[in-house]
């Protein structure tokens, strides 16, 4: 079994799910636990299935547990294993994997897969979508060391590897199409009030350069649909990049804190939202840009030339980076 995010990066870190516990159940901490899917790169092999390995946001790359799942009916997999009816239930309804790490906490990350993930058919639907591309992708051959991360030639050694206040913004914001300019500084206006109040500077900041991201694309879409709605959905997504939902961040809001500030339908501005990160194609938690450094460090993944799939924060502490390569460049 092989990362689907080491041959889709951009996308696999993007439609990665993760789920946030606010406080401690049943013995599962409190904390946020990404679905890493894996998927077999045997190229006769049409099994049909996803092995998730979980995540937690502080112990990134450790195994908390191994989830087989598979999509197909139980008929399909009685099949693939050859007359085996008790394990094709099992793969269809999410199970441990017995050849494969766990830890204590994997009975319940298995609970919170079978019934915050399964019961949604889109999702589902994704894992099918993401196998078949991955089936269809050649594996990446290895082609000696980690080369260098290209430097911009002209960037100045002392620039911030992201906007860390609202007054980072505007030179962004200067880029933007004279015919949207009234509209950007609309809804500006209605995120500079709400960071001011929920936020500190560098998370309003954020929200600030998704904006102006959002204005700047060649379709002008942000000229329709009401402003408040789209301060919303903006505010939601850099809520969800950054894990403000989870109430042990320094600095968090719940989505009815948002929706209520605007006066928005959390319906229309969670599937919205949504759309937002896969037109952008933001990565989960790992966008320069909008999201923390500590975020980006922790959820920005590299492989070696051996196959190790390493954090960025832990490929610099073992050398295998540069002392002056940056995150954004690799944008």
């Amino acid at each position: 079994m092989a990362a689907f995010y080491i041959r889709f990066p951009d996308l696999g870190l993007a439609e990665t799910r993760t789920l946030s516990t606010l406080a401690s159940e049943d013995g599962l901490p409190a904390g946020n636990y990404a679905f890493m899917e894996f998927y077999c790169d045997d190229p006769p092999c049409d099994c049909r299935r996803v092995l998730f390995k979980v995540w937690a946001q502080n112990q990134p790359g450790a195994t908390l547990a191994t989830i087989n799942f598979g999509w197909e009916s139980v008929e399909f997999y009685t099949r693939w294993l050859h007359g085996d009816k008790d394990s094709a239930r099992e793969i269809t309804a999410g199970s441990l994997d017995p050849m494969n790490p766990q830890s204590p906490l994997a009975p319940m990350l298995l609970g919170l897969f079978r019934t915050c993930l399964l019961p949604d058919a889109g999702y589902v639907a994704r894992l099918e979508r993401h196998y078949q591309m991955f089936k269809g992708a050649p594996a990446p051959t290895p082609s000696g060391p980690l080369p260098p991360l290209p430097m911009p030639p002209t960037a100045p050694a002392s620039k911030p590897s992201a906007p860390s206040s609202p007054q980072s913004a505007p030179a962004g914001a200067g880029r933007i199409p004279a015919d949207r300019r009234a509209r950007f500084d609309e809804v500006a206006a209605l995120l500079e009030s709400f960071g001011g109040q929920h936020l500190d500077p560098e998370l309003t900041g954020f929200m600030r350069e998704l904006w102006a991201r959002i204005c700047r694309r060649r379709d002008p879409g942000c000229l329709r649909g009401k402003a408040n709605v789209w301060a919303a959905t903006v505010a939601h997504v850099i809520a969800r990049m950054n894990f403000l939902f989870d109430r042990a961040q320094p600095v968090h809001v719940t989505f009815d804190t948002i929706c209520g500030f605007f006066q928005a339908s959390k319906t229309t501005i969670g599937s919205k939202a949504t759309e937002i990160e896969r037109t952008h194609k933001l990565r989960a938690h790992s966008e320069p840009g909008i999201c923390r450094g500590e975020l980006l460090e922790t959820f920005t993944m590299l492989e070696l030339s051996n196959g190790m799939v390493l954090t960025w924060k832990m490929a610099r502490q073992m050398g295998y980076l540069p002392p002056e390569a940056r995150i954004e460049d690799l944008r």
